[in-house]
């Protein structure tokens, strides 16, 4: 059966600052020339490439294909506008944009970013994906997409057997205990699905923070790339440094995380957690 095509008409949206930016761990670029992407998302493959304002997109289940798209890439919300909005704030910001514009935050499934930004705790982007592909090849159900095998995320369900020692196999280092407790308070119903839609920032974060191997940064992280609260500000070693650098004139990036924070909430308000990427994508272009 011939594979349909997708088009979808697109407006401030780039896809390679929205892919590339560290938000996700299981895309793939295939075509840097293209603009060319392949990964997996929600419970299918994706083939994605960019042509001006158009996407073009196939993938192995066409079923409701145009709103999964439209709901993971955000391309309901009007960004052009909150651009806008967020370039007049400073210079600083007015300054990234003209080189991250177009990036949007993900919606991305809830438990697959807990387990991978537990992962993601002093770790690197690469080790970060293969370690996620590795438990998905493992424990996932498996696709066949243009000849190729891709798997899905596990569900919590398809781990509740898996050992410590099976996620250390999977690379994830002294993630892998924290992983299997995460796991089953999961299945247990300590943190779930609803409770990342309806609590508030604060009780979700709260929440979130009981977890073992989930810390501020990790969880924060969680609230901006797979429950829409934009108003969060992620602080990493990298966020430390340009915000030290732009908004404390501090080099030795020493600056206390609460007084980041305090600015950011100050002065960003709800555009907190998009501005963070913006500045956190632009200086470690510049700084790589």
């Amino acid at each position: 059966m011939r594979v349909r095509e997708l088009c979808i008409k697109v407006e401030c949206f780039n896809l390679k600052n929205t892919l590339e930016c560290g938000q996700c761990f299981r895309w793939e670029c295939i075509d840097e020339n293209k603009c060319e992407y392949i990964g997996v998302i929600k419970d299918r493959a994706i083939k994605i490439r960019q042509e001006g304002n158009t996407l073009y997109i196939i993938s192995n289940k066409e079923k409701n294909l145009k709103d999964v798209i439209m709901d993971y890439f955000d391309l309901d919300e009007d960004y052009a506008a909150i651009e806008k909005r967020i370039s007049s704030i400073d210079e600083n910001i007015s300054s990234a944009l003209n080189n991250t514009s177009g990036l949007r935050l993900l919606n991305q499934g809830f438990f697959e970013t807990l387990i991978s930004y537990i992962i993601s705790a002093n770790n690197n982007i690469p080790r970060i994906s293969k370690s996620v592909k590795e438990i998905s090849k493992r424990y996932g159900e498996k696709m066949v997409f243009e000849g190729k095998e891709y798997y899905l995320f596990p569900k919590a369900e398809e781990l509740k057997n898996v050992t410590i020692a099976e996620y250390r196999e999977c690379g994830v280092g002294f993630r892998d205990s924290y992983i299997f407790q995460t796991v089953h308070d999961f299945l247990n119903g300590k943190i779930n699905e609803k409770d990342a839609k309806e609590l508030s920032t604060f009780e979700l974060r709260k929440k979130l923070l009981t977890l073992k191997g989930v810390g501020p940064k990790v969880a924060d992280c969680i609230l901006l790339f797979s429950c829409g609260r934009r108003e969060v500000f992620p602080i990493d070693v990298w966020v430390e440094r340009v915000m030290s650098i732009l908004y404390f004139k501090m080099n030795d990036g020493k600056v206390k995380k609460k007084d980041i924070l305090d600015y950011a909430s100050k002065n960003f308000g709800k555009d907190a957690g998009i501005i963070q990427q913006h500045l956190f994508y632009n200086m470690r272009g510049k700084m790589m």
